[in-house]
């Protein structure tokens, strides 16, 4: 059963949803799903997945809307773009995704229910649990920083999902507002979910060379933008900087220019962050991003468990958390090929 209002699947004997008391229905009306009309409308995937519409493309797929044939669900198809068909890196990157996924299990990370290939055209395609409502980055734009009664508890509910993906070995990579979504009517979320493991690194992968950059410059941890080797502390980084702009709705670079990836990368590399103290906002709050935004990964939480520790303390009126180590804020480039590339993104900020 579903609710058509706030679109939980709920048990079957629920007549009504507990949380806003609609009446439940067995199927969700997807004609009113914002799609649009695509020339594979009614094309299966695998034995019960048909698609109703198509919802947009990102960097390497097409995604559509599509019901489960046998339970009502609404799906979300995903479908590596035909311009990659050639490129086994790239299909590799694509299937490496739901891989994660799977791996991890958790309620907070998008479900997957089906992988598979198009018998057409071998195409490698993903189905996924269809979310209801909006990524972070579009809450941002829209209202501007998230208020604490949401902000927190979605944090925490994304930590708690890297720390369970860390556990088995799976480093996301690209933590960043529109990778966070928020389920729910917008606005008014109840939810979070982590989504697009495609730039995840499997631990016992050998996908990715060392040297290779890949990620969102503004949500980068210096290593990261280095191409030197990361760990679970460059997701650490890349939450505390979504936190940051969770709150505070900006860079903690003063004048840093976000449209700007090369500037923004030298910023992450040699600019200190600044925190605007404010008596009307809990001082834990800026410890633990400060925490989190250390430089030298040695600085920062040490895991994710740590840092989701911090960040469920902050729920609590007297609840303690780390605080930052002090001294100089920095990061010290281990190749020598690392430090030249440096040198130059600070020639960027001079």
């Amino acid at each position: 059963m579903f609710c058509p209002r706030c679109h939980r699947e709920l048990p079957e004997d629920y007549k009504f949803c507990p949380d806003d008391g609609e009446a439940t229905v067995a199927r969700l009306d997807l004609s009113r799903v914002p799609s649009s009309r695509t020339t594979i409308e009614d094309a299966r995937f695998g034995q019960r997945y048909v698609v109703v519409g198509f919802i947009g493309r990102g960097g390497m797929a097409r995604v559509y809307l599509g019901e489960d044939t046998k339970t009502g669900r609404p799906v979300a198809i995903k479908v590596l773009d035909r311009r990659h068909h050639g490129d086994d890196e790239v299909k590799k990157r694509f299937l490496r995704e739901a891989r994660a996924i799977t791996k991890v299990g958790h309620e907070n990370i998008v479900r997957v229910y089906e992988v598979g290939l198009r018998p057409e055209d071998r195409a490698p395609y993903l189905v996924m649990e269809f979310l209801f409502g909006e990524p972070v980055g579009r809450f941002l734009q829209r209202d501007g920083a998230l208020p604490l009664g949401i902000a927190l508890p979605a944090l925490q509910q994304a930590g708690s999902a890297l720390a369970a993906a860390h556990a088995v070995g799976v480093i996301h990579r690209d933590i960043k507002p529109d990778n966070l979504f928020l389920v729910g009517e917008p606005g008014d979320p109840y939810e979070l979910k982590v989504l697009d493991f495609g730039f995840s690194k499997l631990q016992t992968s050998k996908l990715t060379a060392a040297g290779v950059v890949l990620g969102t410059p503004s949500f980068m941890a210096p290593e990261q933008v280095l191409g030197e080797e990361i760990d679970e502390r460059t997701d650490v980084y890349a939450l505390g900087m979504v936190m940051h702009r969770m709150i505070f709705n900006c860079a903690p670079f003063p004048g840093a220019n976000l449209a700007d990836d090369v500037v923004m990368m030298a910023h992450q590399l040699h600019t200190e962050p600044v925190l605007e103290p404010d008596p009307a906002r809990d001082p834990r709050i800026e410890r633990v991003i400060r925490k989190a935004i250390r430089k030298a990964p040695m600085e920062r939480y040490p895991t994710m468990s740590a840092f989701d520790h911090d960040l469920r303390q902050l729920t609590q009126p007297v609840g303690e958390v780390s605080s930052p180590p002090e001294g100089p804020d920095q990061y010290v480039a281990r190749g020598k090929m690392a430090g030249l590339v440096a040198e130059a993104l600070g020639r960027n900020l001079r």
